[in-house]
């Protein structure tokens, strides 16, 4: 993941992690820290919502309506990068970055199998 963007999501409105770009060499992990209720549980769920969809009965939907919420990021898949967003919806969650729903295939298959 090269961002991820909490529009509306919990306690953030119009906030973003950017992680950089992926190193050309050697590992690419981040340490998130910060005090207690600093947000670093909430932005794990927004990445988790992001990939998997924003659950039913979320309980991040206490600053924005689930009419409102929002998530979304860069994902890098190899040497391409793809900025995604979801909506708090039971279908067509996903966009791409113009707005456009996307299938739940574009970001599934791009995973690889173990």
């Amino acid at each position: 993941m090269r961002r991820l963007d909490l529009t509306r999501y919990g306690k953030f409105t119009d906030k973003a992690i950017d992680f950089g770009p992926k190193p050309a060499s050697g590992p690419d992990l981040h340490i998130v820290f910060g005090l207690n209720e600093a947000g670093k549980s909430t932005a794990l769920s927004a990445y988790l919502d992001l990939l998997f969809g924003i659950e039913d009965r979320s309980r991040y939907n206490f600053m924005h309506e689930y009419s409102s919420m929002r998530i979304g990021g860069t994902l890098e898949f190899g040497e391409q990068s793809q900025a995604f967003s979801r909506i708090k919806s039971r279908n067509n969650s996903l966009h791409d970055d113009e707005g456009r729903p996307l299938s739940e295939i574009a970001i599934s298959a791009r995973w690889p199998v173990p």
